[in-house]
């Protein structure tokens, strides 16, 4: 009875974190002043339009995305900060998404929660068609919809499968090798410079996360296969994420990208499908909400840094996790815990001050480093 009482109390408080959350969004929707060189957008749903001369498929692979041509020096650093801002309030919105998940998955099977979080997704955006007519779901691209949705499930299968044939602990450290592949994808993939700042940070952030989860030997088995292609999933997911984040409007990425996952993961929903009680399909519409959020912040994020950029911020989500269950329910965080936050917390650090000098401090240090080789 008291873990039942527990887990409607982890649900509950879920349901508050994705609603703050969608507050805060709207807030930001109406209230977002222009991106540094980047015109107004007519909708606040349709995302923000291009300058008129300006290439969207070179633009979507440049370093902070939306920063003006010879602007300001601090103009980077401002892009740096709002795009790790959003990537950030992601995760926030994740937490949220995770302890309703967790809440129902005592009793719905894996891909039923998945098939109707997604469903459920796509539905919540219908009214926009109302307000905003079809021009806001307008698309050329069906096809990388349906590779999105793809790539989303898979990753989610496999995941599911990792964890029915490995320790918990080390199926969360082989997820999170993600970073490096996104990493290696977005160098391959969209032409991202990876600065040496990248990996070094990403790398302590990973030794982070390995002290918090203290994984067992199987964590290195032959059975990691199958969480490491749920990484690479993830990772090209979020690539892709990156590349058409200024192509499609951002309701057209939210819409069809959560069809297309709800058709793909349908087959194995019907095959192991459980009543749902009413209760549930309130959690579902909070879970879609929450689905939405995550990815509008995501895809935010990727207008104004690059994919790689991120990558180091990733292992933050320990970090909030254990702030979220210290603030709401009470739960002191194990040595573990802030042991590897001492760690994780540096490396975004040193890298966000990396990250954020100015271009003509850079220029400066690359010189001086560049003058002994020379010599």
């Amino acid at each position: 009875m008291a873990t039942s009482r527990r887990q409607a109390s982890t649900a509950l408080s879920a349901c508050v974190l994705i609603l703050g959350a969608y507050g805060f969004l709207d807030f930001a929707w109406c209230a977002r002043a222009p991106a540094v060189g980047v015109q107004p957008s007519l909708s606040r749903f349709t995302g923000p339009a291009l300058a008129v001369d300006s290439k969207p498929a070179r633009l979507s692979h440049d370093r902070t995305g939306l920063l003006a041509r010879g602007g300001e020096e601090n103009s980077a650093a401002k892009a740096y900060t709002t795009g790790i801002s959003w990537y950030l309030m992601h995760f926030i919105v994740s937490i949220g998404n995770d302890g309703i998940m967790k809440f129902l998955g005592s009793s719905l099977p894996p891909f039923q929660i998945v098939f109707l979080r997604f469903l459920t997704a796509a539905l919540v955006l219908l009214p926009v068609a109302i307000t905003k007519g079809s021009e806001a779901f307008k698309t050329q691209r069906l096809w990388m919809h349906g590779v999105r949705g793809s790539l989303l499930a898979l990753g989610i299968g496999l995941w599911c499968r990792g964890l029915a044939i490995m320790p918990f602990a080390s199926c969360v450290v082989i997820n999170n090798t993600m970073p490096f592949f996104k990493m290696l994808f977005a160098m391959l993939i969209l032409g991202e410079n990876v600065g040496k700042q990248r990996w070094i940070a990403s790398i302590g952030g990973f030794i982070g996360c390995l002290i918090v989860f203290n994984p067992t030997a199987a964590t290195f088995q032959p059975e990691s296969l199958v969480l490491i292609l749920s990484a690479c999933c993830f990772a090209m997911l979020d690539i892709m994420n990156k590349k058409y984040a200024f192509e499609e409007s951002i309701v057209s990425m939210l819409f069809y990208g959560s069809i297309a996952t709800a058709i793909v993961s349908a087959y194995t929903a019907f095959t192991t499908w459980v009543p749902v009680q009413p209760m549930q399909y309130l959690l579902f519409a909070a879970l879609g909400m929450g689905a939405n959020a995550l990815l509008y912040c995501l895809l935010k994020a990727f207008q104004y840094v690059d994919a790689s950029a991120t990558c180091p911020y990733r292992y933050t989500e320990f970090v909030l996790s254990a702030i979220v269950g210290l603030l709401l329910f009470r739960e002191k965080p194990m040595a573990s815990t802030l042991l590897g936050s001492a760690i994780i917390l540096p490396s975004v650090i040193y890298c966000a001050y990396i990250e954020t000098k100015p271009p003509a401090e850079k220029k400066e240090e690359a010189a001086a480093s560049a003058a002994p080789a020379a010599a």
